[in-house]
């Protein structure tokens, strides 16, 4: 991976929003605690202007620019979205729609790879390039729209973290079945993501994964295991997935960490109305499955 650092990436960042390129505003954010379960709401206008299903249309001029490969439903409007290419599998680049400054895109050089193939090697040795020398960044990936995702161009994000309530996904376990709303299953590297190889993540997630489709009711024989992955601070949490919405309310993989991004003020009151705690229940696998 050529050299890389947040100072250029934060610069061309902000040339290509001056530039109309990256959508990027201000945003209110709105703090809750659910019964110890840490949740913030980000509302953002912008966001109103990215595609929030599968198949959803992307507004012009951003429609009129090269796909991301031939098999890519997902633009490029602009080369210096990309920041560079890793280990010739993946490219690096900054998000269209950006409410993190930054907010990044790891997608597979294959445009023919979908976000309902699980992640393999080579996405977890892209995944560690970023996680390795950009040390704020956490990872995640939503399989499947059920997850949260709405491109299916298989795809990861670089968020800026903390996610909001991790701490809570590697403490005591006893202890987290009463604060976290919904099964996980986390893994935490001994020798650090620094001294971890691609292949050990993959055994690992492999294991997570297994444990993911028993209390989804999938056998290993199931194609398709909808769920979040995470990995931040030498940390790797699966989270199953049974649904992507209740009513308005969704999340992707930050979302039911506590990071909740949404365009409009009335879509955080119909979370409030609905029960925090209950909507990720429902999107997630509660503990008395």
């Amino acid at each position: 991976m050529q050299p890389l650092s947040e100072t250029t990436i934060l610069s061309t960042l902000e040339q290509l929003v001056d530039d109309g390129i990256i959508t990027h505003e201000p945003y209110e954010v709105i703090e809750e605690d659910h019964e110890g379960y840490p949740v913030e709401f980000r509302i953002c206008p912008s966001l109103s202007r990215k595609p929030q299903k599968v198949g959803a249309p992307l507004e012009p001029p951003f429609n009129k620019s090269r796909k991301w490969g031939p098999g890519s439903d997902m633009y490029c409007p602009d080369e210096r979205l990309i920041l560079a290419q890793l280990n010739n599998t993946h490219d690096l680049a900054l998000n269209l729609f950006c409410v993190d400054k930054p907010q990044l895109i790891l997608l597979t050089l294959d445009s023919y790879q979908r976000q309902h193939q699980p992640l393999d090697r080579d996405d977890f040795a892209a995944a560690l390039e970023v996680l390795r020398r950009l040390g704020n960044m956490y990872i995640i990936y939503n399989c499947t729209e059920t997850a949260g995702c709405s491109r299916m161009h298989k795809h990861m994000q670089g968020l800026r973290g903390p996610p909001r309530a991790f701490d809570l996904f590697v403490q005591d376990p006893e202890n987290a079945t009463s604060t976290v709303p919904f099964r996980y299953f986390v893994h935490r590297f001994d020798q650090g993501f620094r001294g971890t190889s691609a292949a050990d993540l993959v055994g690992i997630y492999g294991s997570l994964l297994g444990c993911a489709r028993r209390v989804s009711g999938l056998s290993d024989a199931d194609d398709v295991c909808p769920h979040n992955v995470v990995l931040w601070r030498d940390t790797m949490i699966v989270i199953p997935r049974r649904n992507a919405c209740q009513e308005r309310a969704s999340a992707n993989a930050a979302g039911m960490l506590g990071s909740v991004w949404v365009a409009q003020r009335d879509i955080v009151d119909n979370w409030m109305q609905l029960g925090v705690r209950n909507v990720l229940q429902q999107l997630g696998v509660p503990h008395s499955v």
